[in-house]
């Protein structure tokens, strides 16, 4: 599913109204019918109910206007609350304005010392409206707003919002102070970025989708992660055999981190892996009990980890493997960073590179490795990761999720997850947003899963970005299905035993 900037959204409809030559004030009475269906879809019979209209200034004041005439007509009981300056309404928004004082609509404007009053008005509400800003609001809210936010908040009313709810930033989800927190959100044309995204997300409530009566263009690179990704998994031909799906080999595990390994192996079978290989430091070896992994042990470190002793085996190993997982468990000692560079310097197929592996990507190192080897990897980085990775704090990095993986993955020609609520996926020509996942998967071995789905993913023939894309989909609605059972004390093992419902 495309999904969009407010900035975009304003250009794509400007470039619609050139195009096909539509009138604003259309556009405006088309958007005001969607919203008033979906209304009428959700919250039934609206003849007689107390529905109160928060109306800006600008267009989606305009939007919410035409609302309050559609559902004047079905026998509602309206009132409209006009927010903001009212000398600086558009065109558009002062002609709906206009129709509602001939029909006798009752219109009250809201000011700041008049809030006691407005509370007890808007307490009668059986549904309140939000068309404040929409996908105009930028910066953080004024006294005045902020008080009205205040209250609305406070009334135990349905809440739907037009395009965004106010005060949540319509292009990266943040919130400046306050906002009002709907049940509801109707996106006009296009899904939000900024509903999708933390915090706006929180704020945004359910979201749903309408049609404008007319197509819309838009070639953007935004997309929130839907169940019909499941479709780019190639069909399994009745005369295939474990070799059709690929042989992967995970690097993994140390002497404190053996579960690290062993979820991610897992996971490579469970994703739909045809074979894979784990190699682990000798001293963990008993620690995996048969099973359909090959477990192969190399020499390791006294401290437990792989090291310059095991370098010769890995290479190995190596040899043979299509797909490469490497870094759950490792450790973060210098010995293991060189084994990691120089396995990465060695491998020309896809890999997928997590937790103390990252380590070993400095810029120097990246500029070392070509090109065409780095188009291969997928990177997983958590906020903290990618912080270091970019030389920057990690609240900057989850205030500003979807540049910085863009960013990353433009510069050094790679896939990158950034991992968190929401995981962003970005590479090449599109960046991908997920939907799916829960609070409960906030737990130690999930990345490790997520590591070996990818993993399977790629080996099944899918190129680095939808891999990466669709490992990350299935992960979060794997645990979504685990988490049926409750959230708190979800373990990460236990998405590994929905993944097939999922892929079935």
């Amino acid at each position: 599913m495309k999904v969009v900037t407010g900035v975009e959204m304003q250009s794509i409809e400007k470039k619609a109204f050139a195009r096909l030559g539509l009138s604003p004030l259309l556009v405006m009475e088309n958007a005001g019918s969607r919203i008033v269906e979906v209304l009428k879809r959700e919250y039934g019979c609206l003849s007689g109910k107390r529905v109160h209209v928060l109306a800006g200034t600008g267009n989606n004041g305009g939007d919410g206007l035409v609302v309050a005439r559609q559902l004047l007509a079905l026998g509602a009981r309206v009132k409209v609350y006009l927010v903001g300056n009212q000398q600086k309404l558009s065109k558009e928004n002062s002609t709906n304005l206009e129709i509602l004082r001939k029909l006798g609509v009752d219109l009250q404007t809201v000011e700041a010392g008049q809030m006691g009053k407005l509370r007890f008005s808007l307490g009668l509400a059986d549904l309140i409206i939000d068309a404040i800003f929409g996908t105009g609001f930028a910066g953080t809210l004024n006294e005045e707003l902020e008080s009205l936010v205040t209250v609305v908040n406070d009334i135990k009313c349905p809440l739907v919002a037009i395009d965004c709810p106010t005060g949540v930033n319509a292009t990266n989800g943040q919130v400046g102070g306050q906002a009002l927190r709907a049940d509801l959100t109707i996106n006009l044309g296009f899904l939000k970025l900024g509903c999708v995204l933390y915090p706006g997300k929180a704020y945004a409530g359910r979201n749903v989708v309408v049609d404008l009566g007319f197509p819309l263009v838009h070639e953007g690179r935004h997309f929130l992660l839907t169940e019909e990704c499941l479709d780019w998994l190639p069909k399994r031909k009745p005369w295939s055999h474990k070799g059709t799906f690929g042989h992967t080999l995970v690097i993994a595990g140390s002497k404190a981190y053996a579960g690290a390994a062993s979820l991610s192996g897992q996971a490579v079978l469970r994703g739909g892996g045809g074979v894979v290989t784990l190699a682990v430091p000798c001293g963990i070896y008993d620690r995996f009990e048969p099973d359909e992994r090959i477990v192969v042990p190399v020499s390791q470190t006294d401290e437990g980890t792989i090291g310059v002793p095991s370098l010769q085996e890995l290479l190995e190993l190596m040899e043979g493997k299509d797909v490469l997982a490497i870094g759950p468990g490792l450790t973060r000692r210098p010995e293991v960073i060189q084994v990691v560079q120089e396995l990465l310097r060695k491998w020309d197929a896809p890999c997928v590179i997590d937790a103390d592996a990252l380590m070993a990507l400095d810029t120097a190192f990246l500029k070392s490795v070509p090109e065409d080897k780095r188009g291969q990897w997928i990177l997983t980085p958590h906020p903290g990761e990618m912080a270091r990775l970019v030389g920057n704090e990690t609240a900057k990095v989850n205030a500003e999720r979807i540049e910085v993986a863009e960013d990353f993955a433009h510069e050094w020609g790679v896939v990158v997850v950034l991992k968190g609520a929401p995981t962003v996926i970005a590479g090449g020509e599109r960046t991908y947003v997920n939907s799916t996942g829960n609070p409960g998967m906030a737990t130690a071995g999930s990345g490790d899963v997520l590591t070996g789905l990818i993993a399977a993913m790629l080996s099944q023939g899918l190129d680095p970005l939808r891999a990466a894309a669709l490992g990350v989909y299935v992960h979060g609605k794997a645990g979504d299905r685990a988490a049926l059972r409750g959230e708190r004390g979800l373990k990460a093992g236990d998405s590994l035993e929905t993944v097939q419902e999922i892929l079935s």
